[in-house]
């Protein structure tokens, strides 16, 4: 290995073992695929470069669930895409990564901002149900005053639709500088936009200093949430988190929620809103335009029964393969399973209700 090549190479592994965190070692050593990589890094970079964002970039939105209106509300999060000059999808933290260390991460949040509320406006009689539309925004653009002093132009320009906005702050950056904080809080606010704490519990949690940030909500890491039906302490967290939010008179929003168990104790603890692959996977805005609610993604991911057998089951009148049980991470279940009533009249099922009869279903074939 030349000298140079040692050098890049290095470089390249203190990239990324800071990138990694906990300690960790990594090691590149000599051979096609570290050079390959480190081409594609190189490659990326370079598409970085300039004053504006590269070609290749792309939103996806992933719905956001409320638990108490999921077929009157159509809420979600926007993410940032990019594809490579190949067609081929480049990992959406490699490319923030490249953004931050270039030094144009602020102009690439402007982009995915003015994206947004351009396509916002654009489609907003057909967003009729849609209460929040979230978008991250990263610590270096919150500290930067030209991007600051940009969006604000941007809230003036689409101050129609601005109030869909919900602006996500990573909680350690938020406590980070708690008086530049209020003041970026305050200002959104006040030309109509919400403000979410994003990653709830996962920095500082300083639960005092809540009481000077004017949040709109509080989104809870998902750590604390992914395996909160085998871990008493995260299920301890994730409830005192909701808990604070409710008292604040703030929304709480629960992430990573990627199975029925997990669902469940969430709603018993009063959670607001829920997000994550078992309500749906991130979508193109064309398929979030066609749906009408939040809950038109929950959807049977197994084809249902033809004739009635032991390997079938019955719920509200639909019958489904008992197969799907509680412990299969689908990403819905039939629409007829969800714990909510299509109208008041119609007598809603809590999720306890419902998991123990889809309990009972799958007892009864075993």
């Amino acid at each position: 290995m030349r000298p140079q090549e040692a050098i890049s190479a290095a470089d390249s592994a203190c990239r990324q073992a800071k990138l990694d965190g906990n300690g960790r070692i990594v090691v590149y050593g000599n051979g096609p695929p570290m050079f390959e990589e480190r081409a594609r890094q190189m490659g990326l970079l370079k598409q970085f470069s300039g004053d504006r964002p590269p070609s290749g970039l792309y939103l996806e939105m992933q719905p956001i669930m409320s638990m108490t209106t999921p077929y009157d509300a159509l809420d979600f999060e926007v993410l940032l895409r990019m594809r490579g000059a190949d067609g081929v999808a480049i990992p959406p933290a490699k490319a923030i990564m490249a953004a931050e260390t270039n030094g144009t991460i602020s102009a690439l949040d402007k982009w995915v901002m003015e994206t947004t509320l351009t396509w916002i406006s654009k489609n907003r009689s057909r967003l009729s149900r849609t209460r929040f539309v979230s978008v991250n925004v990263s610590a270096a653009s919150l500290n930067d005053e030209r991007f600051v002093k940009e969006v604000g132009v941007l809230f003036r320009r689409f101050r129609q639709v601005v109030p869909l906005l919900c602006i996500e702050i990573t909680e350690g950056v938020a406590l980070h500088d708690l008086a530049n904080t209020r003041r970026l809080i305050s200002s959104v606010q006040r030309l109509g936009a919400k403000v979410a704490l994003d990653d709830f519990g996962a920095g500082y949690t300083s639960f005092p200093y809540l009481r000077d940030l004017p949040a709109d909500a509080l989104k809870i890491d998902g750590e604390f949430v992914k395996n909160i039906s085998g871990s008493p302490a995260n299920a301890a967290i994730a409830e005192a988190i909701i808990g604070l939010a409710r008292n604040l008179g703030m929304q709480s929003i629960a992430e990573w929620v990627e199975d029925a168990p997990t669902l469940e104790i969430l709603q018993t603890m009063g959670v607001d809103h829920v997000q994550g692959f078992a309500i749906a996977h991130p979508q193109a805005p064309e398929v979030i335009l066609a749906a009408t609610s939040t809950a038109d993604f929950i959807t049977d991911p197994l084809n249902p029964c033809d004739d009635w057998s032991a390997n079938c089951g019955d719920f509200n009148g639909r019958r489904f393969p008992a197969i799907l049980t509680l412990e299969t991470r689908a990403y819905a279940w039939p629409i007829t399973q969800l714990p909510f009533g299509r109208t008041p009249g119609e007598g809603k099922l809590s999720i306890a209700m419902g998991l123990a009869c889809l309990y009972a279903c799958v007892l009864s074939v075993a």
